[in-house]
């Protein structure tokens, strides 16, 4: 087991992770998610909060037209943590854009992948929550503190970008300006206005920030085209068509208290439900029978 996984493991285990995103939250507690919707119930319920509240209270905002509630989900997210972060601080007055080498993590993705990289790059958010500093992850759907994030992650190469600094910057104005905007797939409009935003960023110059023009030109640019965005409104529309759409829970749980909201995951397919309802009945039975010898 890496580094990564066994802090990782303990964070979670202590309660120190929460998760905003209810299919990580439910892949944490040991659901195995397969082809065509297909989600088995674990034998073995692991320890994992979930917040409900966090994307609910979310304001309706859009990143480029598309909802920041829906791209910062777990769906759409993935290997999209630089817009991500973007997108979600609009919805925050103060708040941090973490760049970093997440050198614990890079050991792991080495190891498990075979991969010769030493390096992973990664944004993420700092912003304040009942008067406390907390990162949002918008790849793993987590909320926890710095100091439990940086044990897990090891950072390296910190680099900051307040939102002071983006208050007067013209391209997060821009952006900031459209957060009402919902998208308009193939409208000449919007296909004039993302091609706009494009070209402002790739000229961008900043001699007196280097690292803010690296960030706007490089990672953001990299993961917010008009390739990245076409490509997501089309993703979303095809879940609709073919019902892969969840609407998660709006409140909070914790895992070993078994939810009522299950069938949000539950398979698609007749035999993977009948046997999910099996692995549960056997759950309740085997707490039923620790009840009994805890009184006897």
């Amino acid at each position: 087991m890496t580094l990564y996984e066994i802090k990782y493991n303990e964070a979670q285990l202590n309660d120190k992770i929460v998760y905003y995103d209810y299919l990580l939250y439910k892949e944490a507690i040991g659901w195995k998610s397969f082809i065509n919707n297909d989600w088995h119930r674990p034998l073995q319920i692991k320890r994992a909060m979930y917040n409900g509240k966090f994307l609910n209270k979310l304001p309706n905002y859009y990143f480029l037209g598309f909802s920041i509630k829906e791209l910062i989900k777990s769906n759409y997210s993935s290997g999209l943590c630089h817009s991500c972060a973007v997108a979600l601080s609009l919805c925050f007055d103060n708040f941090e854009i973490i760049t970093c080498n997440l050198s614990n993590y890079a050991d792991h993705y080495k190891e498990k992948t075979k991969n010769n990289t030493n390096e992973f790059e990664h944004t993420f958010l700092i912003i304040n929550i009942n008067n406390q500093k907390v990162v949002v992850d918008t790849t793993w759907g987590i909320i926890t503190d710095f100091n439990t994030y940086n044990q897990i992650f090891g950072l390296k190469n910190i680099r900051v970008i307040s939102s002071n600094e983006l208050a007067s910057n013209d391209i997060y104005q821009y952006i900031k300006n459209r957060k009402d905007i919902k998208w308009r797939l193939y409208n000449d409009e919007y296909e004039e206005e993302i091609n706009k935003y494009m070209t402002m960023v790739r000229n961008y110059r900043n001699s007196n920030n280097k690292q803010l023009e690296d960030f706007i030109r490089r990672c953001l640019l990299t993961t917010s085209n008009n390739n990245v965005m076409y490509d997501l409104m089309q993703n979303h529309e095809l879940k609709g068509i073919i019902s892969y759409h969840i609407d998660y829970p709006n409140f909070n749980m914790m895992s070993l208290i078994d939810d009522e909201h299950d069938f949000l995951v539950d398979s698609a397919n007749e035999e993977t439900r009948k046997r999910n309802k099996q692995v549960l009945e056997n759950y309740y039975n085997k707490e039923e029978e620790k009840s009994k010898i805890k009184v006897k």
